[in-house]
């Protein structure tokens, strides 16, 4: 189920007289709905049903890692379902991933950064695997399967591996990286939109992606530097 533990999902359409058309239904192309199908997955119950303190450190960390790099913005603890492994150990299971990949950080939402796993460092085979991350062969990837992602959420999938990975190098926790990315209060901006209007302020008109993201790149190191420094 790869690294985060999401069970396998596809694209699918569907056209169903069950389903919403405000315009009446007609078996037509043009009302055939888009959507995922997600893999069943046996469970306990969900997150919200129970405290944190039992779920293993490194299950956490394998969700906060995807969470930052989607920049979900609905991950709270009804859609991290706890299931059991083969060895008995408890697995956490990764669900409901729609509000995903937003065009802007604005409303970016972990419950697992109240959690106290969140405060423990990553583990080495963790920081190898964000070590291993590749914005542009994602966005490929998603391009492959069906997917022309729109420029504004490339745009959120670059900076948020950029502030993993870089975060990760200079041993931050997934609480320190979270923090960065979440809002503390509703109209309070976060420190990566923070970083993101910094350098879309310094920028001429007609200035590339390419250049955007270097100016994002030297504002993060330096936020991150003082951070840490």
């Amino acid at each position: 189920m790869g690294f985060a533990g999401v069970p396998p999902t596809i694209i699918v359409q569907c056209l169903h007289e069950g389903f919403n058309y405000p315009e009446g239904y007609e078996y037509a192309m043009k009302n055939v709905k888009t959507g995922s199908l997600q893999m069943f997955m046996k469970n306990e119950g969900s997150c919200d049903e129970m405290g944190p303190g039992a779920f293993p450190v490194e299950e956490v960390h394998k969700i906060s890692v995807l969470d930052m790099r989607m920049a979900n913005t609905d991950r709270h603890a009804g859609n991290i379902l706890v299931g059991k492994g083969e060895d008995g150990q408890i697995k956490l299971i990764p669900i409901d991933h729609g509000y995903c990949l937003p065009e802007k950080f604005e409303d970016c939402t972990f419950d697992w950064l109240y959690w106290p796993q969140a405060h423990q460092p990553y583990s080495p085979e963790v920081i190898d695997y964000i070590d291993s991350l590749d914005a542009e062969q994602d966005i490929a990837l998603l391009k492959c399967y069906g997917w022309d992602i729109p420029l504004e959420s490339a745009r959120t999938l670059r900076i948020s591996t950029m502030l993993l990975k870089r975060g990760v190098k200079r041993g931050l926790t997934p609480f320190a990286i979270g923090s960065i990315m979440c809002r503390e209060t509703l109209n309070k901006e976060s420190v990566i939109e923070e970083i993101v209007r910094e350098a879309e302020d310094s920028l001429l008109p007609g200035m590339s992606e390419a250049v955007f993201l270097e100016t994002v790149s030297q504002i993060m190191d330096s936020r991150l530097d003082k951070l840490t420094g």
